[in-house]
């Protein structure tokens, strides 16, 4: 296993070919930008579900870093977090099933996130 950083090249159309470092958590999909300032370092998803009494496990959301660092004003990780609407009715019982996975995403995977993009935020 190679110790040296890695390095991407990517098209651009104001600035040719550019090479930059990729961050190890960078999934390193780099399809050719428009622009150098759109060029996008993107995490793995972290898709987190929870049970529903009618279709099983559904997403609630999905979390992936991302840094844009040749951004003209912000070039520090962030995490994107998706939305979406979806309605499930539920019983007292259901809900509490519903709650406690949503507990366990908050103190597992969400955690987990949540101190990796704190890394970034304290350096590379």
């Amino acid at each position: 296993m190679s110790t040296e950083p890695r390095t991407v090249t990517v098209e651009t159309g104001d600035h040719g070919d550019v090479t930059m470092p990729e961050p190890f958590w960078c999934a390193g999909d780099h399809t050719s930008e428009g622009y150098r300032e759109d060029i996008e370092h993107r995490s793995e998803d972290v898709v987190l579900t929870v049970p529903t009494p009618c279709c099983g496990e559904q997403k609630l959301t999905t979390l992936t870093l991302v840094q844009r660092p040749f951004h003209p004003v912000d070039t520090a990780a962030k995490a994107t977090v998706e939305f979406s609407e979806d309605y499930h009715d539920m019983t007292s019982a259901q809900l509490a099933e519903f709650t406690d996975a949503l507990v366990a995403l908050a103190v597992g995977p969400l955690h987990q996130f949540i101190e990796r993009l704190q890394i970034l935020e304290g350096g590379q």
